[in-house]
């Protein structure tokens, strides 16, 4: 199910969410710095590749992405539940993964898409310089071990635009164990048919 809610507001802290909670991982400078355009590029279309160890799986529509645009003229506001995405959409942009890690790949679902193109086309439309975009991630990772020790556990997430070359990490080799920091948990939840 998609959410699009021109009351939802985003907190952008610095953090990311692995449970549940308010924080998020602020995504603006980092996917800028790794040549996307929030406001002209097609973001509704992008790839995005959870790199985690074969233990960690994403929990099944939970992760969000948050889109939000406050200007003078107004606001807009999206939060996207990711989808699973097609795996023929990512060919060639992804390496094999490392030994004992794997890919899952995640997409929009068409509503968020066109919510996504709207609010672009909307922020580009204002007069004077269009505002920028606040961009964030909120991934949520479950565990298929029992004893997946958060200190040795990294993940990454990996983004591109269809055709337009290898994928560029937004979260890089990121520590559980430091992800986890003020959520009130140390470790992950079971994922659902694991007896974690």
């Amino acid at each position: 199910m998609t959410l699009f809610n021109h009351a939802l507001r985003c907190a952008g802290l610095a953090a990311i969410v692995l449970l549940a909670g308010c924080a998020s991982f602020n995504l603006g400078g980092a996917a800028q710095m790794r040549g996307l355009d929030y406001l002209r590029d097609d973001i509704a279309s992008v790839v995005l590749a959870f790199d985690v160890p074969v233990t960690i799986e994403p929990i099944p529509d939970a992760s969000l992405f948050r889109f939000d645009i406050v200007a003078p003229g107004g606001e807009r506001h999206l939060a996207a539940v990711l989808v699973r995405g097609d795996a023929t959409a990512a060919a060639g942009s992804l390496p094999p993964p490392a030994e004992g890690r794997t890919y899952y790949l995640f997409a929009f679902a068409e509503a968020d898409q066109q919510a996504l193109r709207e609010a672009q086309a909307w922020a580009r439309s204002l007069a004077g310089a269009p505002p920028q975009p606040r961009i964030a991630l909120e991934p949520r990772f479950c565990t298929t071990e029992r004893y997946a020790d958060p200190r040795d556990t990294h993940i990454s997430v990996l983004v591109a635009l269809p055709g337009a070359g290898a994928m560029t990490p937004l979260i890089d080799d990121a520590r559980v164990a430091d992800l986890l920091a003020g959520t009130g948990s140390s470790s992950l939840p079971a994922c659902a048919g694991h007896s974690g």
